[in-house]
């Protein structure tokens, strides 16, 4: 039995460009962690158990790593689950924006109810905060962030000052820097994009 989520995960160190435009020197490989469930399961199961005290109607989770956690503690709960899609958009050659929306059948179905937020693992915490604003925009009440894990201070800091209290099990220290602050830049370290198809 694995005592921590993170033996599951593959931990890649290097220089990323995170979808929040911050860099980082951490990205996981998440997909591992889903290939068995049953290994998965005791995590999940404990953070169901720290939500209980929340008494959420529904829990939303950003696919795909957020949305199969979220539908974990759904069936834990015995509650409603519902999930946010990445849409990426180009704005030009080489600028992007990300949005997260919900599917068009479920926007009703969030009105006045009381959410949590889930995600596998929080970093810049893009997902949540996008997902957050997406169910602010269809009447949702959320009330707390779930992960499993959270990487760096901004999940422990600025997100649960700015947005909601966050719940975690496990916590890995990293770093992030706006790009004009960025020492791998400075030091010509290789930038990697790790949301482009080809990374290897």
């Amino acid at each position: 039995m694995n005592e921590s989520f993170k033996e599951l995960l593959q931990i890649n160190r290097g220089h990323f460009r995170l979808e929040s435009g911050l860099h980082g020197d951490v990205w996981f490989d998440l997909e591992l962690a889903f290939i068995r469930p049953t290994l998965l399961r005791p995590f999940t199961d404990r953070l169901a158990g720290l939500l209980e005290e929340y008494d959420l109607a529904i829990v939303c989770g950003a696919l795909v790593g957020g949305a199969f956690v979220a539908y974990s503690i759904a069936e834990r709960l015995g509650i409603h689950f519902v999930y946010t899609e990445r849409h990426v958009t180009a704005l030009d050659g080489t600028k992007f924006e990300v949005s997260y929306r919900l599917p068009q059948s479920v926007r009703s179905a969030v009105a006045g109810r009381r959410i949590g937020i889930i995600d596998d693992v929080i970093n810049a915490g893009s997902a949540v905060t996008k997902t957050y604003r997406e169910l602010k925009q269809h009447g949702a009440d959320p009330v707390v962030i779930a992960s499993i894990l959270t990487v760096g201070d901004i999940a422990r800091g600025q997100l649960s000052e700015e947005y909601l209290p966050i719940v975690a099990l496990e916590h890995l220290e990293s770093n992030l820097w706006k790009p004009s602050d960025c020492p791998l830049c400075k030091s010509g370290t290789p930038i990697v994009d790790p949301y482009c198809e080809e990374r290897q």
